[in-house]
C-alpha cells in the first residue's frame, strides 16, 4: 500500500470548476488530437484521422468536463489517492459509454482505451506537478500573512485608546477590547485558508469599529453595501488587511475626515468586492504623514488568490487624484459548514 500511495502521489485531480483548468484541458486535448496522426502509420489521410479522433474524443471530453464540474466539490473531500483512482475509473466509464455504447466502436476500441488513459493520467500528473511547484509560494504567502497582518502601531494605539476610555466611557472601552480580541483570534486562527464572506464582513466591521473609536467616528467614516451571499467562500482574512491599508494610507496621512466604501455583489456566479478610500499623492502638501505604497500587501493578496483560484480570481487597483480602489472578482463557491461535513449534507 505505501508503494501504491507513493506512485499515486505523483497524480492529482484538477478542479473542474476552475476556468483555467478547463482551458488547459481543452487546449491539451486539441494538441493531442492533432499530434496523434503525425506518429500514426495509417494510410488514411491526416485530416481524416483528426476527424475520427475528434468524433469520439470531443463527446468524451465534454461528458468528462460536465461530470467533473458537477462532482468536483465532492472529489475535494476524498483522500488524494482515492480521489485519483475514483476520477480515473469515472473517466474510463464515461469513455466506454461514449466509444462503445454510443458510437458502437469495435475495431479501434482498445486503441482509444489506451489513448484516453495516457491523456487522463498525463493531465493529472501535470496537475500534481503544478501544485507541487506552487507549494513554496504557498508557504511564503502564509508566512507573510502571519508576520504582516496587523501593524504594531495599530495594536499599541488601540490599547492606549482603551486605557483612556476606561474611566470616561467604560462601555466603549469594553467594546473596543472585545473587538480587538475577536480580531486577533481571527488573525491567529490556524487550519483552513478559506473563510466566508459573511465572516470576513464581520471581522472587517469589528476592525473599523476599533478605528472609529481610536480616531473618532467623524474622521473615519464607512459605507457598507453588502449584496452578496454570506456563505460565499473567500480567502481567510481577505478584507481586514485591505481596510487597514485604506485607513493607513488614505486617512491617517491627512488631517481631513475620510470615507471608506466597501461594496460586495454577485453576478452570473461571480463574486465582486470593491474597497474605495481617499487618496492624497505623497508629494501633496496635504499629505502630512506620507507612507510607502501598499504594493506588498496587494502582491500578497494576488498570490493568495492565484493559489486558491488559479486564473479565475482577479484583483485590480485603480488610482485617481483623490480615490484609490481595489476591485476583486472571485468565483462563487458555497462554503460548507462543519455541520454539513459532519452530517454529510
Amino acid at each position: 500500500m505505501p508503494i501504491i500511495r507513493q506512485i499515486m502521489s505523483k497524480f492529482a485531480v484538477p478542479d473542474m470548476r476552475n476556468l483555467g483548468t478547463q482551458v488547459r484541458l481543452i487546449v491539451i486535448s486539441i494538441f493531442y488530437g492533432l499530434f496523434l496522426p503525425l506518429i500514426s502509420d495509417s494510410d488514411v489521410s491526416y485530416w481524416t484521422q483528426v476527424y475520427r479522433t475528434a468524433s469520439w474524443g470531443a463527446p468524451t471530453l465534454l461528458l468528462i468536463m460536465l461530470t467533473g464540474y458537477v462532482f468536483s466539490q465532492y472529489a475535494t473531500k476524498l483522500d488524494k489517492v482515492y480521489g485519483v483512482i475514483t476520477a480515473q475509473l469515472v473517466i474510463l466509464v464515461l469513455f466506454v459509454l461514449v466509444d462503445y455504447g454510443l458510437l458502437g466502436e469495435r475495431l479501434n476500441f482498445w486503441t482509444h482505451f489506451w489513448q484516453i488513459n495516457m491523456l487522463s493520467l498525463g493531465l493529472m500528473h501535470m496537475e500534481s506537478s503544478r501544485q507541487q511547484a506552487l507549494e513554496p509560494a504557498l508557504v511564503e504567502a502564509r508566512l507573510t500573512a502571519l508576520t504582516a497582518r496587523i501593524r504594531p502601531h495599530f495594536l499599541f494605539n488601540s490599547l492606549n485608546a482603551a486605557i483612556s476610555l476606561i474611566r470616561l466611557r467604560p462601555y466603549d472601552a469594553e467594546t473596543l477590547l472585545e473587538n480587538l480580541a475577536n480580531l486577533f483570534r481571527a488573525q491567529l486562527k490556524d487550519g483552513s485558508q478559506s473563510s466566508t464572506l459573511g465572516q470576513e464582513i464581520e471581522w472587517a466591521q469589528e476592525y473599523m469599529a476599533i478605528e472609529q473609536v481610536r480616531m473618532g467616528p467623524t474622521r473615519v467614516q464607512v459605507m457598507w453595501h453588502h449584496n452578496a451571499p454570506d456563505d460565499a467562500e473567500t480567502p481567510h482574512l481577505l478584507l481586514q488587511p485591505l481596510l487597514e491599508n485604506a485607513v493607513f494610507h488614505g486617512i491617517e496621512s491627512t488631517h481631513r475626515p475620510g470615507c471608506i466604501v466597501v461594496e460586495t455583489s454577485m453576478k452570473h456566479n461571480w463574486l465582486y468586492i470593491m474597497i474605495e478610500n481617499p487618496f492624497v499623492p505623497p508629494d501633496s502638501d496635504e499629505n502630512v504623514k506620507p507612507h510607502k505604497g501598499n504594493s506588498m500587501a496587494l502582491r500578497n493578496l494576488k498570490e493568495r488568490l492565484m493559489l486558491m483560484y488559479d486564473n479565475d480570481a482577479v484583483a485590480k487597483t485603480e488610482q485617481t487624484d483623490s480615490v484609490f480602489r481595489v476591485r476583486i472578482r472571485l468565483p462563487y463557491r458555497k462554503k460548507e459548514s462543519a455541520l454539513d461535513n459532519l452530517f454529510g449534507r
